[in-house]
C-alpha cells in the first residue's frame, strides 16, 4: 500500500479548484489557519519537522495581517523557524501584490482592489488605516515607532521573496491556477521548461540538442527523462519531466551543462571524450556505441549550426540591401552584420531564449545602425521581438537566476506574456513569476527601475 502525500495548506487559498487537483494526483489536504495562536504556529512547525523525508509540500498565503504578526515580538522566533522549515520543502507561498513590494494598506495611496477579497477577508487590509496601526502596536505592548516597524515588516518580506517561493496576487484566480500548476508539476516532476519562437536562429538545432539530453541522460546518468512540446503560432513551449521524479533541479542544472561540455569535447577532441566514456561503469561495447553516436551527432549539430548562421547572416544582408536602396552596403556594415549573429563554434547558444546585438562603436550613419539592428534582432528572434523594456528585463533574468531552470522559466514567463495565442491564464501566471521576481532583485536594480518595469508587465498581461 503506497505512502499517502500530504499537501500542507497554510491559510484558506481555495474556492475548490486546488482541492480538487491535490485530490486528483493523491494528495491528502490538511489546512492550517495563520491567523491563530503562537500554539498553533508552532503545532505547523512539528508537521514539518516530522517530515524528515521531505515529502510533504506547501501552499500558503501569507496576508497583510499574517506579515504584521509575524514581526510583533510573540510571533518572531516562531515565524523564523517556519521560513526556515519552509525552505526545506517544495512549497508556494502567495503575498498580496502591493505587499510583495513593501506597500501596505497602512499608507493611503494603496489601492486594494475589490476582487482580493474573493480570496482575504477585508479585516486583513483595512485595519491600519491613519493612526490604527499606532493603536494596534500600542495593544501588542510594542513601543517601537510605526516607522521602525513597518521597516522590519519590508525587511521580513525581502528576505521571504529571497529564500522561497513566492508569488504575488491580486485575484482568486491568480492563487487557484497557480497553485494548480504546482502541485500539476511536482506531480509529473516537471524540472524545466523553455519558449523556443518561430524561426529564432538554432530552433531546429535546439530540437535535437534536447533530445540527445534526454538520452544522455537515460544512457549515462540512468536518468529517464520525458519531453513535451506545446506549439503555438509563435513559438513552442519544450518542457522536460523526470519520469521517476527522483532528480533535483539543481541536480538537473548541474547535468545538462557536463552534457553541454560533453558535446563540445566530442566534436572539438574525441580523444578526451573517450577519457570520460571510458571511466562509466558500463560494458565495452556500450561505451563504444556512445561515444561514436556522441562524437557524429555533435559533429553535424556543429556543422548544421554553422550553415543556420551562415543562412541568416546572407539573410540579413539580402534585407538590408532592399531596405536601403540608397546606401551602399560598406565594408564596415558587413563586419557589424557579422560580429552581431553569435558565432558558431559552440553548442552553448541553443539554450538561449534572445540574442542581443553586441555593442560596437563604429562610424556609420545612425540611421543606418538603427535599421541593421532592427533587422537583425528581427532574424535572431524570430517572429517575437522584445521592447526596451523586455530586453532590461531579459538582462536582469539572465545576471540574477540563481540556475538554470529559474531563468528558463522566467524567460519562458516573458515570451508568454507576448505570446498574443497564449490564454489570460497564462498570461497572469507569467504575470506572477516576473513581478515575483522583479521584487526579489529590487535592492540591486533600484526602487524606479523595478517600478516601471511593473507597471510595464502589468499592462501587458491587460492586453
Amino acid at each position: 500500500m503506497s505512502k499517502e502525500k500530504i499537501a500542507l495548506i497554510l491559510d484558506n487559498i481555495d474556492r475548490g479548484t486546488i482541492t480538487t487537483t491535490l485530490q486528483t494526483n493523491g494528495y491528502y489536504r490538511r489546512l492550517k489557519l495563520l491567523n491563530s495562536s503562537v500554539k498553533n504556529w508552532e503545532s505547523i512547525c512539528e508537521i514539518l519537522e516530522g517530515d524528515v523525508e521531505n515529502e510533504i509540500i506547501v501552499l500558503g498565503k501569507f496576508t497583510e495581517y499574517t506579515l504584521f504578526k509575524m514581526c510583533i515580538p510573540a510571533y518572531r522566533e516562531v515565524g523564523r523557524k517556519l521560513l526556515d522549515l519552509l525552505k526545506t520543502k517544495k512549497h508556494i507561498i502567495f503575498i498580496y501584490k502591493d505587499n510583495l513590494v513593501g506597500n501596505f494598506s497602512y499608507f493611503q495611496s494603496v489601492d486594494i482592489k475589490e476582487s482580493v477579497f474573493e480570496v482575504d477577508d477585508k479585516k486583513d487590509y483595512l485595519y491600519y488605516r491613519e493612526t490604527q496601526l499606532k493603536n494596534w502596536l500600542e495593544n501588542q505592548d510594542i513601543e517601537e515607532p510605526e516607522a521602525d516597524f513597518l521597516n522590519r515588516v519590508i525587511k521580513l518580506i525581502k528576505r521571504i521573496n529571497i529564500e522561497l517561493t513566492a508569488l504575488p496576487y491580486e485575484k482568486l484566480i491568480d492563487v487557484e491556477i497557480s497553485g494548480q500548476n504546482f502541485i500539476e508539476n511536482i506531480a509529473e516532476g516537471l524540472l524545466f521548461r523553455i519558449y523556443v519562437p518561430k524561426d529564432r536562429i538554432w530552433s531546429n538545432e535546439f530540437d535535437k540538442f534536447i533530445t540527445l539530453f534526454r538520452d544522455y541522460a537515460s544512457n549515462i546518468a540512468n536518468e529517464e527523462l520525458k519531453i513535451t512540446q506545446n506549439r503555438t503560432d509563435l513559438g513552442i513551449i519544450c518542457s522536460l519531466y523526470s519520469i521517476n521524479k527522483d532528480i533535483t533541479e539543481t541536480e538537473i542544472n548541474v547535468l545538462y551543462k557536463e552534457f553541454t561540455a560533453f558535446m563540445d569535447l566530442c566534436s572539438s577532441n574525441p580523444k578526451e571524450a573517450q577519457k570520460l566514456i571510458n571511466e562509466l561503469d558500463i560494458s565495452e561495447p556500450k561505451k563504444q556505441g556512445i561515444l561514436k553516436k556522441y562524437v557524429k551527432e555533435s559533429q553535424r549539430l556543429l556543422l548544421d549550426i554553422k550553415q543556420e548562421r551562415e543562412v541568416k547572416v546572407i539573410s540579413i544582408k539580402h534585407r538590408l540591401q532592399n531596405e536601403l536602396q540608397e546606401y551602399e552596403l560598406s565594408k564596415d556594415v558587413l563586419e557589424y552584420v557579422e560580429n552581431a549573429v553569435p558565432s558558431s563554434e559552440s553548442t552553448k547558444y541553443l539554450t538561449f531564449g534572445n540574442q542581443t546585438v553586441q555593442n560596437q562603436t563604429i562610424l556609420i550613419n545612425p540611421q543606418i545602425i538603427g535599421k541593421v539592428d532592427g533587422i537583425v534582432v528581427n532574424e535572431l528572434n524570430g517572429h517575437i521581438n522584445f521592447s526596451p523594456e523586455e530586453q532590461e528585463l531579459n538582462k536582469l533574468i539572465e545576471k540574477f537566476s540563481k540556475t538554470l531552470s529559474e531563468s528558463t522559466e522566467l524567460q519562458t514567463s516573458l515570451y508568454e506574456l507576448k505570446d498574443c495565442a497564449s490564454s489570460k491564464e497564462k498570461k497572469r501566471g507569467a504575470w506572477q513569476k516576473l513581478y515575483g521576481f522583479l521584487g526579489k532583485v529590487g535592492d540591486k536594480v533600484g526602487d524606479v527601475g523595478v517600478a516601471l518595469l511593473t507597471k510595464y508587465i502589468e499592462q501587458k498581461m491587460e492586453m
